[in-house]
């Protein structure tokens, strides 16, 4: 922390977040009625209670509450994380114009991440092979374009998208649902160290604190907030992808979202959200120049594809194959073809010609 008085403020803005019954508007409403959230808790019992109510009143004597935060804040301590209020001078200023802004944000690995150019890449945790791929690749250009990609760490798209990021040598930032002390999910372990010593990982909740259910719309808000824009790489209906391009739309940030095959659950949010106004990603590359300011697409190392889509672009060599027959020479379903082929197009590997063949991008 900056000071003495700003981690006086930040121990007393998160106990009043411990309080059942205390709200991050009803924080609002004490630290502007009081001054601080350190003069709220000190306020005389009636006053506290006309703002926040009267169990909330009788609650935040609890010496078990401020031992909770005690520890949380130790463990911050000794993990060297920055915790910031949202008066602080670290406190990124995109947040400020939440309805909601987070009270105290525990900031883990590099703070500068939150300013300059920064893109959210979010979709479905179940995702596609397909998807995986594309959201990876995204990661990789934008971050080898030296933008920074913005995501949750959760399994499927989230998770390829940092990894991409982190592949090129760039910056990402990990907003979790959870305290920042560890992984979530555990899987993502190795992943998480990646990103602490390379990027940064951002929570507003108490280090120890679970991934409880209501903490990823939470989660999500920040996301949105922290970034320039929010690309949606594949998504059900009800995904929580769609939650985050919500809070973005209100926030004023635009929305891309990568089309999927229209008789595809897990691709139905994504589809509605590009008919609903969204604009369609149909080419990585293009996309990264449009959003970097390059004129010229960056030069950078290439991450080939493997398993699946690294066979079919093998089979097709230098040729070009109409689809029956590359399926054939692949050894796969024409409907399994078709769905590499998209991803591979979309990535800037392969070119689509009249007729349904397919050939190699220049």
């Amino acid at each position: 922390m900056d000071t003495l008085s700003e981690r006086r403020e930040a121990r007393a803005l998160l106990v009043l977040d411990q309080l059942r019954g205390v709200d991050l508007q009803a924080i609002a409403r004490l630290a502007q009625a009081f001054g601080s959230a350190e003069r709220a808790l000190a306020a005389p019992h009636r006053a506290f209670a006309a703002v926040a109510g009267a169990g909330p009143a009788a609650l935040r004597g609890d010496p078990a509450v401020g031992a909770l935060v005690d520890r949380g804040l130790a463990e911050a301590d000794r993990l060297g994380m920055r915790v910031c209020t949202w008066g602080g001078p670290v406190y990124p200023a995109r947040l400020r114009h939440l309805a909601d802004p987070p009270p105290v944000l525990f900031l883990r690995g590099r703070p500068e991440l939150t300013s300059g150019r920064t893109v959210a890449v979010v979709g479905a945790r179940r995702a596609t092979t397909r998807a995986r791929e594309v959201a990876e690749r995204i990661g990789f250009r934008l971050a080898g374009a030296g933008v920074t990609v913005v995501s949750g760490l959760a399994l499927g798209v989230d998770g390829a998208a940092h990894r991409g990021a982190l592949d090129a040598g760039g910056d990402t930032v990990a907003v979790l649902g959870r305290g920042a002390d560890r992984a979530y999910p555990l899987t993502h372990r190795r992943l998480f160290d990646r990103i602490v010593e390379r990027g940064l990982v951002v929570s507003e909740f108490l280090p120890g604190t679970p991934p409880l259910k209501h903490h990823f719309p939470r989660r999500n808000r920040i996301l949105a907030a922290l970034s320039d824009l929010v690309v949606v790489v594949e998504a059900a209906v009800g995904s929580g992808a769609l939650s985050t391009s919500r809070h973005a739309l209100d926030l004023g940030r635009d929305i891309w979202a990568v089309p999927g095959p229209i008789d595809t659950a897990v691709c139905e949010g994504v589809n509605q959200l590009i008919r609903d106004g969204a604009s369609p990603l149909i080419s990585i590359p293009d996309f990264v120049c449009a959003v970097s300011g390059q004129e010229e697409r960056p030069a950078q190392p290439e991450l080939r594809p493997s398993g699946p889509e690294g066979r079919v672009l093998d089979e097709l060599g230098d040729e070009c194959l109409g689809i029956d027959l590359l399926a054939s020479r692949a050894g796969m379903p024409v409907s399994q073809a078709l769905a590499l082929l998209t991803a591979l197009e979309l990535a800037g590997w392969v070119r689509q010609l009249p007729g349904m063949r397919f050939r190699r991008a220049a």
